[in-house]
């Protein structure tokens, strides 16, 4: 089917999908759409990594994420983007990132599930110098384990209505609103967050600490919810504030040196390390 240079395809089955994201990868025109029917693809493979080397948009054909599984990894580069929607991804390989980005990619997830079922320390999605957007999504890793769900490289993401394990932000910057996240939020070397409602849940996180800002970092915020009893709040050369804590201001301990700027409903909170 064709339709103002813009090709779309139905697949079935694993083999389909392989051999139509390569013919994707060789095509002239620059935005393909391939719609998945439910079911498991490539369900008994290891290692399958799918190159996205031309704009692309894949989406399963119901709303119901799970019923679109997917076991492989994505790479994307080279200024290229790629749509996914109502999927379930995972990766049992041991060479790449569930989803990696580098070189000025674009991702666009929506009603995605982005999973690692390996114990390895790779990130569940790692972007560099790229870009990301989720909506009504969830990027997942082991929760007990000290694994980013989100690694970022001076890069970009805008995530609303959405689950992500363990973020990580290195020069990157982050707008979230309604998001939850759980063991740890990390931000160094000049890294943003911006948030609206911004649930951390480090219940699992016994080892670090549970907010860390580093280096230059700002991170401002509305409505911040932190429902581990004393969740630590650890700000290095860097600028902290919020309005509203929802789980209220009990709950937190902070840590800040004399270069850090800390605002906790307006005001500097009571510092441990003074």
């Amino acid at each position: 089917m064709k339709l103002n240079n813009i090709h779309t395809k139905t697949v079935k089955n694993s083999r389909d999908l392989f051999l139509t994201l390569q013919k994707a990868n060789e095509a002239n025109n620059h935005v393909q759409t391939i719609i998945l029917e439910p079911g498991k693809y490539f369900a008994d493979e290891d290692n399958i990594v799918l190159s996205v080397k031309k704009n692309l948009t894949i989406k399963g054909k119901y709303s119901n994420a799970k019923a679109t599984h997917l076991n492989c990894g994505f790479l994307l580069g080279d200024n290229n983007t790629l749509i996914l929607k109502n999927l379930a991804i995972d990766y049992d390989g041991e060479e790449c990132n569930t989803i990696a980005l580098y070189d000025g990619a674009e991702l666009y997830g929506d009603n995605i599930i982005v999973d690692r079922t390996t114990e390895s320390r790779w990130d569940t999605i790692f972007c560099k110098d790229s870009t990301l957007s989720l909506k009504n999504s969830e990027v997942l890793t082991d929760p007990t384990r000290n694994i980013c769900g989100i690694s970022l490289k001076n890069s970009q993401i805008i995530a609303t209505h959405s689950n992500l394990n363990a973020p990580l932000l290195d020069n990157s910057t982050a707008y979230l609103k309604d998001v939850f996240t759980n063991y740890a939020f990390a931000l160094k070397n000049k890294s943003n967050l911006s948030f609206t409602d911004l649930t951390l849940d480090t219940s699992q996180n016994t080892e670090f600490s549970d907010f860390y800002v580093d280096n230059h970092s700002t991170v401002t915020g509305i409505n911040l919810n932190l429902p581990k009893k004393y969740s630590y709040i650890d700000v290095i050369n860097s600028h902290f504030e919020n309005t509203n804590f929802t789980s209220g201001l009990d709950n937190v301990r902070w840590r800040f040196d004399k270069n850090s700027t800390v605002l906790a409903d307006g005001d500097e909170p009571f510092n441990t390390l003074a």
